[in-house]
């Protein structure tokens, strides 16, 4: 499904945040930067400034890192690759991420892919 895992670019063994959990379908409306690791599983914590090492912490790997807002319960209103700490390039991997979210129950509405060199921003159809 997803690519080879990726290390964060801060090598800075962090603690996890207390604020990193598990994504739920009720999970309640607000911007979360996530993290997928290495099992599939989705976490998230509110968005902020250089969050995603705190996610898992301790410099771990991960599959793929974004940002998400979540409109309501079970409905993800836009999901991004944006992540300064992991910068994936792969689109095809977002779509998974999309993919495996409408597994666990979620309606995904928008899909938007920024590119990593640039300003350049598109809609993905996954």
């Amino acid at each position: 499904m997803f690519g080879s895992p990726k290390k964060p670019k801060d090598p800075t063994p962090y603690p996890v945040s207390t604020f990193s959990r598990p994504l739920a379908t009720t999970e309640k409306s607000g911007r979360f930067a996530y993290v997928v690791d290495t099992d599939e599983i989705i976490h998230v914590m509110p968005d902020g400034l250089h969050v995603h090492p705190l996610i898992l912490g301790l410099a771990q790997e991960v599959l793929y890192a974004g940002d998400l807002v979540i409109e309501g319960a079970g409905t993800i209103a836009e999901i991004t690759n944006l992540s300064g700490t992991f910068q994936f390039r792969s689109q095809r991997s977002l779509c998974c991420v999309v993919q495996h979210l409408r597994q666990l129950g979620f309606l995904v509405k928008s899909v938007m892919w920024y590119c990593p060199r640039g300003r350049s921003i598109r809609q993905l159809n996954c």
